[in-house]
């Protein structure tokens, strides 16, 4: 019978993790066998990782070992993993899904990003450098990302990318700034050349007036944490302001701001915004949905579609991609093999697709047909 209750399972595991527990109880929590539920097993494995008797850290060690990648995929999904529970599954398999469930997973400590990062490839890689917000929050991760030698070409561009807009520019913005300020106080200070008559002031005035051309763009305000589209404002209207914002507030407006918003920014020059809106907490799959049947959007932005095995097991989603001429051939043939025998007439019948999307989904109908 497994033992039940909140309680009990957390009273049970914190003997686990204090050493306090008997050395029988500690031997079946590395064998797997303690009448628990399964993510509490893995969690009883994980707390008797560090025991001081080596022989049930071998044992543990060689249970966890057993575990396919599913059990740890599923596994992350808990509400009530830690993040020493996280860095422990990323110590027991480098299957790239279960690592992109770590790095995106909210309560993944900065130490193990920073582990993961200078040896992470694939998608999991590609899913920490779209997560600006984590990045901007922890920047050494961007140097052990710039350290990994596996980094590539795309995401080292859209690390630079994200160095320049946020760091660099900053930096030449805050100069810029503290150059004005020191000017301005020189400016103030009374000349002693000047006639006691002279207005005080005037040369300050002017200084200020030089300045303005240098200082930051003012023609739109930084965007806040909620910062809706102002009321009855038209789409032309909405797509001017976000247009004049810089990179880091459209990508700050791309994670808080509205649904009109982010169908804006989707389509953004700038991939890294672009990628931002994927982050949105507001974000649903209805949006994903309209968002792959757009046909001015960056490649990655289709690709970053695809990846999300969430996303892209909703007929709705795989169909609109491979109606989508602008989605690359790599992307939208695999997906073909995947549409149903309705969506596969329509589209060998759609002459505004390409000739091998076409040919395909007519060789795949007529052969499910026998």
């Amino acid at each position: 019978m497994a033992i039940t209750g909140p309680a009990h399972v957390e009273d049970l595991l914190s003997l686990l993790r204090s050493r306090e527990a008997a050395h029988e109880i500690r031997e079946f929590a590395a064998r797997g066998v303690l009448p628990l539920e399964s993510d509490d097993r893995i969690r009883a494995l994980f707390a008797v990782l560090k025991d001081p008797d080596p022989e049930i850290v071998t044992s543990a060690r060689s249970t966890l070992a057993e575990f396919p990648p599913d059990v740890f995929t599923e596994f992350l999904r808990g509400e009530r993993i830690t993040a020493a529970e996280i860095e422990a599954v990323s110590t027991m398999t480098d299957d790239v899904l279960v690592m992109e469930q770590v790095v995106g997973h909210r309560n993944v400590s900065d130490g193990t990003l920073l582990k993961l990062a200078r040896v992470l490839g694939g998608t999991a890689q590609d899913a920490l450098v779209v997560n600006q917000a984590r990045l901007l929050g922890n920047p050494s991760l961007i140097d052990a990302l710039y350290a990994n030698p596996d980094l590539s070409a795309d995401n080292r561009r859209m690390l630079n990318e994200l160095r320049e807009e946020f760091f660099e520019k900053e930096q030449r913005r805050l100069d810029a700034r503290r150059a004005r300020e020191a000017a301005e106080l020189e400016a103030s200070q009374p000349d002693p050349e000047i006639a006691s008559g002279s207005a005080p002031g005037a040369s300050a005035a002017a200084d200020l007036d030089d300045d303005s051309e240098d200082s930051e763009p003012s023609s739109s305000p930084p965007v806040s944490e909620a910062d809706p589209a102002v009321a009855g404002e038209g789409a032309e209207e909405a797509y001017l302001r976000i247009m004049r914002l810089t990179v880091p507030e459209r990508v700050k407006l791309a994670l808080r701001g509205s649904k009109e918003e982010r169908r804006f920014l989707i389509g953004d020059t700038s991939r890294m915004v672009a990628m931002a809106v994927f982050r949105s907490r507001g974000l649903t799959i209805t949006e994903v949905e309209s968002f792959c049947s757009m046909r001015h959007l960056d490649s990655e932005v289709f690709r970053a579609i695809s990846r999300k095995r969430q996303w892209i097991r909703r007929p709705g989603i795989l169909g609109a991609l491979v109606r989508n001429p602008k989605v690359p051939l790599a992307i939208s043939m695999p997906l073909v093999k995947r549409v149903s025998m309705r969506e596969l007439v329509s589209i060998y019948k759609d002459r505004n697709l390409p000739e091998a999307i076409r040919s395909l989904a007519k060789r795949l109908y007529l052969q499910r047909r026998k």
